[in-house]
């Protein structure tokens, strides 16, 4: 009697044993499939990493374009957090002229120095006296003179940037989606590894009307006028702009977009980070530096 109990005890263990092993397959199957399916869809991953963009306290773009004339090489940071800035370093080189500046700009002020200039016929040293000297001009409001600001080139890209509360987030997003902004191709993803970030790179039309309008929202939040004068609609018979964005697909952080040109890829880094940026307290003019680097004859 006491072993067929015991027996009995037994089976049922066991029976308990494999329903619960059966379960947790069950469930590890049905996380795989929701994770490869539905988190890791091209769809998901695009909108999830538009939305990390506008919700960002910093971000790190880089470029590296040439052409037969000119060369550009630009890191630019982003802060939102604060006072709003870009800082950043730019090489250009020009039919033999190298010039290397630092900026660091907001929508209140900008600060300008030159690091580095070398021709044809002058070396660094004959512009020794106007390197490291901070020049400097308050901003002004002007649609002109914001559109030539570099953070407001950086954060007006094919994809926004901002430190949006929660609410204006919400409505860049429905403007997006609402206008079809981006069409994304979910048949057509390359799996590919950059900059060392294993990343899915998507194929993305972009509708100009609807990228115009939502600029638009963008500038509003940010106090932007570049854009005060820009009809949407002007832009309704244009055809879609494709582009390749390239996301790192577990943490949604953008690593490039590429525009299809020789000279159109940035890269993108850095998202979340707040690096502290000391204002220059020693500085002139800025007109009366470039007026000091005109002089060097």
């Amino acid at each position: 009697m006491t072993n067929k109990l015991i027996k009995k005890l037994d089976n049922n263990s066991s029976n308990n044993r494999l329903f619960i092993i059966g379960g947790i397959i069950l469930l590890a199957v049905g996380i795989g499939l929701w994770f490869n399916s539905i988190y890791l869809s091209p769809t998901n991953i695009f909108w999830d990493s538009f939305s990390n963009d506008l919700s960002t306290v910093g971000f790190t773009k880089e470029i590296n374009n040439s052409t037969s004339q000119t060369s550009v090489k630009q890191a630019v940071q982003i802060v939102f957090s604060g006072t709003s800035y870009a800082h950043s370093i730019t090489t250009l080189t020009q039919s033999g002229t190298t010039v290397v500046t630092e900026e660091i700009n907001s929508p209140e002020s900008e600060y300008v120095r030159y690091l580095n200039i070398a021709s044809n016929n002058k070396d660094s040293k004959t512009y020794a006296p106007v390197l490291n000297l901070w020049g400097y001009q308050n901003s002004t409001r002007d649609s002109g003179a914001q559109s030539t600001r570099t953070f407001y080139q950086t954060i007006f890209g094919i994809l926004p940037f901002g430190n949006l509360t929660p609410e204006q987030r919400d409505k860049m997003l429905n403007i997006a989606k609402q206008q079809k902004v981006y069409s994304i191709n979910s048949k057509e993803v390359v799996h590919e590894t950059i900059k060392g970030k294993k990343v899915d790179t998507l194929k993305v039309n972009v509708n100009l009307q609807g990228y115009i309008k939502l600029m638009k929202a963008l500038a509003e939040y940010v106090g932007f006028k570049g854009l005060d004068g820009i009809d949407p609609s002007q832009y309704s018979s244009q055809k879609p702009v494709p582009v390749k964005i390239s996301i790192e697909p577990i943490s949604r952080n953008l690593v490039q977009i590429d525009n299809g040109t020789s000279t159109g890829k940035s890269q993108y880094s850095g998202f979340g980070a707040d690096p502290m940026i000391s204002l220059p307290k020693d500085k002139i003019s800025l007109t009366e530096l470039e007026k000091k680097v005109q002089a060097i004859k």
